[in-house]
């Protein structure tokens, strides 16, 4: 889309501000406003905000420039806002140069992809795919969380009470320029889930953060609060955002991932790039899964992803094959949760996957049995290993793996490890309510 066409669209639409929106390291998004008139002087020249609030840069290096991409532009719904109101993503550069900002999410993203065409071609895409999945909590007069219902996996109304505030998310979704193609009620009460198109992932993450936004939004218009979170409650699954990727050729017609004569139905490109996911996977979960509450997430039992192997069909790895041909052909990296950078963990997840390719790594024999019912020995023997156990450990082995440090950036990396060490050790010396009631009266 063209700045003339934008234009265009504001004034056919009557929209009256737009959003500039970014994100943080830590995945969160940031939005600027701006009156709709100024659009096309804020596309030309940008404009600045301060780094150091959104801890980007340190306070003597505050200023930094927004520039909106003209192809993210989307009109929003109007039942978000009073108003008519827009969206653009914007790339974050240098205060007073067109160098992008090396710490910008979207900009790694767009690095990694880059070093991609040395490995794949110079045409080859790389698209991912996340489901979204979120709860839906009331507040009960005291102000705490409830469920929005008891329904399970695949609920049909009544029990499912989740059901008009997410056909009103789709309907929301479809205005904004996204297609939903199939939602439902997820497993543990008040959980639900909306599958994407598939589409290249630097669009696809711009597009989970104005999903996100919109189910947020529409949940807060219904009077309910709607979450992202790994793990609110320890007595039930979490929430996990799958994410499915694979590579195609420039023109998109073939599947780099495709091979109907492969061993498992997928090529050996595809088999390296788990290999190399496999290979990296401990220092990976640093960048798909970087909150404390992550790995409240990550433990045996949950059908969460926490055993570092592979299948075809089987839940209970970390990599899986879905059933799927032709274009359909991909893999689905299973950790990714909500609270991470979306920009960030799809740029970890091919860089890891490149070195897979570019080192031939061979993945081990898939584990197509239960890993949750082997005992320990039997998964030595395998050589299945674990997932870090906390956020600390998953950050000593991601500032450990010199090559994803350096493939992401090293500047990148040191600032993420700077911004999420303190998270960690904040958590270790916060006082919970946990405690008091455990040692109170030691």
């Amino acid at each position: 889309m063209g700045l003339q066409e934008i234009k265009a669209m504001i004034q056919k639409q009557g929209v009256e501000s737009v959003a500039l929106q970014f994100t943080d390291l830590s995945g969160g998004l940031h939005s600027l406003w701006v009156p709709a008139e100024l659009v096309p002087n804020v596309a030309t020249e940008g404009i600045h905000m301060d780094g150091s609030s959104v801890d980007m840069v340190d306070i003597g290096q505050s200023d930094l420039k927004l520039m909106p991409d003209l192809g993210t532009f989307a009109v929003l719904p109007l039942g978000l806002f009073d108003s008519r109101v827009a969206r653009m993503v914007c790339d974050i550069y240098e205060p007073d140069s067109d160098e992008p900002f090396k710490n910008d999410p979207r900009g790694v993203l767009k690095k990694v992809i880059t070093e991609s065409g040395k490995v794949l071609g110079g045409h080859a895409s790389y698209n991912a795919c996340s489901e979204i999945e979120y709860f839906l909590f009331s507040r009960d007069q005291s102000g705490n969380l409830k469920r929005q219902d008891e329904g399970g996996y695949l609920a049909s109304p009544p029990a499912d009470l989740g059901i008009d505030t997410r056909l009103e998310i789709v309907r929301n979704l479809k205005e904004s320029g996204i297609v939903v193609e199939k939602h439902h009620h997820e497993v543990p009460p008040g959980k639900y889930e909306l599958n994407l198109e598939y589409s290249d992932a630097l669009r696809m993450a711009d597009t989970v953060y104005l999903v996100k936004m919109v189910v947020k939004m529409t949940a807060a218009r219904n009077g309910l609060v709607a979450s992202f979170m790994p793990k609110p409650f320890h007595d039930g699954y979490g929430a996990g955002l799958h994410t499915h990727v694979s590579v195609t050729d420039g023109r998109g017609k073939t599947n780099l991932f495709y091979d109907s004569r492969g061993e498992y139905g997928v090529s050996r490109t595809a088999t390296h790039f788990a290999g190399g996911i496999l290979a990296h996977a401990k220092a990976l979960a640093a960048l798909t899964n970087p909150s404390v509450n992550s790995y409240k997430r990550l433990v045996p039992g949950w059908e969460a992803p926490v055993y570092i192997s592979w299948a075809r069909y089987n839940r209970s790895v970390l990599l899986r094959i879905p059933p799927g041909k032709g274009m359909r052909a991909r893999l689905e990296y299973r950790p990714t949760d909500g609270s991470c950078n979306f920009y960030i963990a799809y740029a970890a997840i091919l860089a890891a996957g490149l070195d897979g390719i570019r080192r031939k790594i061979e993945p081990p024999e898939p584990t197509e049995e239960d890993v949750y019912h082997m005992t320990k020995e039997q998964r030595g023997r395998r050589r299945i290993e674990v997932l870090p156990g906390t956020l600390g450990e998953a950050l000593q082995e991601f500032a450990k793996d010199k090559y994803l440090r350096g493939t992401l950036g090293n500047e990148f990396s040191d600032k993420f490890l700077q911004i999420k060490t303190k998270e960690w050790r904040d958590f270790n010396t916060t006082v919970h309510e946990w405690e008091r009631k455990k040692y109170l009266d030691v």
